[in-house]
Order: C-alpha cells, then structure tokens, then sequence
C-alpha cells in the first residue's frame, strides 16, 4: 500500500523537475536525527534581528524544550525530509486548538533551491488539511517567500498575514 503513494510522489516531483521527494513521519529511534538538525537549523535562525535562541546548556548546545513532546502528545508530529533518498531536513507540525501550525521547518542548505523544500511542505500540508498558521521572523525573506508562495498555490480560501509580535509575522490560510 505505501509503495504507490510513494512512486506517485516521486514520480510527481520528477515530473515538476524537482529533486525526488520524500516526507516520512519519524520514529522515536530517529529523535536523535531531528535533534541533531536542530542544531544547524537554530544556530542559522539565531542570525535573525530578534531572534535569540535562550535554550543552550553549558557546553553551547541548543537544546530544544518541545522536542520530546512530538512523541508523547498526539496533536504533534514529526517528519524526515529526504531528497533524492539522502537525508534533507525536518519538519515539527503542530495542531493548536482550530489550526494547524508549522512549529519548525527546515531544509539543509546543500538542498535548498531545487523545490524540495515547496514539494515536501506541500505533502506535509496534505496530510493535515485545514487551517493554517505559519509564523515566521520578519526577516527572514526566504521563510516569508516560501510560505506566502505555498499559500497562493494551495489556498482554498483567503490568505490572511498578520503579526504575531514585535519579531514574527504569520500567514494564514485554508488548505
């Protein structure tokens, strides 16, 4: 049953000239991958004006405070991005209250600009449909193209983009 859905995918990001695709929910035996890409991940978003990351333990480590919980709590789940079968990044999604949330998306740099990162948010997206809300720092231009981008294509509705604080803005929109 999974090996259709699956050559349908790769076919499908071939046919887009994109590289092949894969987003699979991780396991608990594979925490340990997502915490290490975490570390490139928040030590690359701390570069952000106002983007400070205060959870590093002594030895200079990111430790991330959620983590855990996309294992013990239904409402989270975590995802493997692979291009072209090599691991690409991760993703952490959330469910709050009536919508849903992309808490952390990430994709390795030696991957970026070749639509894995659109491709594998787009399978993410199908696999919780409904409402989203994707914050974002402000300037992170790249996060901002991405996700308002993703929500012209996919948005069954209006799209809506707000401010979360002083620091983040968010899209909002209906899958």
């Amino acid at each position: 049953m999974h090996i259709l859905p699956l050559a349908i995918q790769r076919l499908r990001c071939f046919y887009l000239g994109q590289m092949d695709c894969t987003v699979t929910r991780a396991n608990i035996h594979e925490k340990e991958i997502i915490r290490a890409l975490l570390q490139p991940y928040l030590d690359e978003l701390s570069s952000f004006p106002d983007e400070n990351p205060d959870y590093k333990d002594e030895n200079d480590i990111y430790l991330y405070p959620y983590l855990n919980a996309y294992w013990q709590e239904n409402a989270r789940f975590p995802y493997l991005l692979y291009g072209d079968g090599k691991l690409a990044g991760f993703a952490l999604v959330r469910q709050d209250g009536e919508h849903w949330e992309m808490a952390e998306f990430y994709v390795l740099p030696e991957f970026r600009r070749r639509g894995l990162g659109t491709a594998c948010a787009r399978e993410i997206f199908k696999k919780h449909p409904g409402d989203w809300r994707i914050g974002f720092n402000k300037h992170n231009l790249a996060s901002r193209n991405l996700w308002r981008k993703l929500a012209r294509v996919l948005s069954k509705d209006d799209i809506e983009e707000g401010s979360l604080d002083a620091s983040h803005d968010y899209i909002r929109f209906l899958m």
